[in-house]
């Protein structure tokens, strides 16, 4: 079951929750050296092909060729790192968590760039316990990254912009899913989500970034029939976005 198997990881960084630091999040520049590794981690944003890992790199590679950036891919469609799973989804969602060590034990990478939440509260209803599995996977990610040396750019959630599929009837019952999500996710869970990533401190970080407020802004630009996944021109705002945050 999906609680088994994040219960070790939940317990064993419960204690050591209490010493993360939160504040508030300024504008970031985060300086890019030559020659570095770039892993982007998410979910099915992050896994889309032609998406913003790539685009990122046709940029640095047209922008700025002598930097040698390399951004790897390490998106995976469904993942989650509260390791839940609703009722209608087709089998267990992926848990960042079970392949986590793995990736890491791979050739060398310099910094992540991390984006999870759309997923994460199964497109449910709030909760307590919800918020704190999601700020200990948060913080257990960036605990696994410190121990290898590793940094990280932490981005927000993207939005669920359920007004591109608003003919659709969201139906009102106890059973949410991502077929049927609970018609306040994105005002009551996922903006949760974006002040718990926005206002948190670590070591590791290099800079937390806000996509969720521009991909909001210019929603009926950045998504077409999908409430879930932005679109070609949302990619784009969403790359746009951290190369106003690099020096480079």
């Amino acid at each position: 079951m999906a609680v088994d198997r994040r219960t070790f990881l939940q317990t064993s960084t419960m204690a050591a929750l209490g010493t993360l630091l939160w504040n508030c999040s300024d504008t970031y520049e985060i300086r890019l050296q030559k020659g570095l590794t770039i892993a982007c981690l998410g979910d099915s944003i992050t896994a889309t092909k032609d998406g913003y890992v790539q685009i990122l790199q046709a940029y640095v590679d047209t922008n700025h060729p002598g930097l040698n950036l390399t951004f790897l891919n390490w998106g995976k469609s469904s993942e989650t790192i509260t390791g839940l799973t609703e009722k209608d989804h087709p089998g267990p969602r992926p848990y960042l968590f079970e392949r986590l060590d793995s990736l890491l034990n791979t050739p060398a990478v310099d910094i992540i760039i991390f984006c999870y939440g759309i997923n994460c509260g199964i497109y449910g209803k709030p909760s307590p316990t919800l918020f704190k599995s999601y700020t200990i996977g948060i913080y257990s990610f960036l605990e696994k990254i410190k121990e290898k040396g590793i940094k990280t750019i932490l981005l927000t959630p993207p939005p669920l912009v359920l007004e591109v599929v608003k003919d659709k009837a969201i139906s009102i019952e106890t059973d949410y899913g991502y077929k049927n999500p609970y018609p306040n996710y994105q005002e009551d869970v996922l903006q949760e989500f974006v002040r718990i990533i926005l206002n948190i401190s670590h070591e590791t970080i290099l800079g937390t970034l806000d996509i969720h407020t521009p991909l909001l802004n210019y929603k009926h630009q950045c998504y077409s029939n999908d409430p879930i996944h932005p679109n070609k021109n949302g990619h784009q705002l969403i790359t746009n976005t951290i190369v106003e945050n690099l020096t480079i």
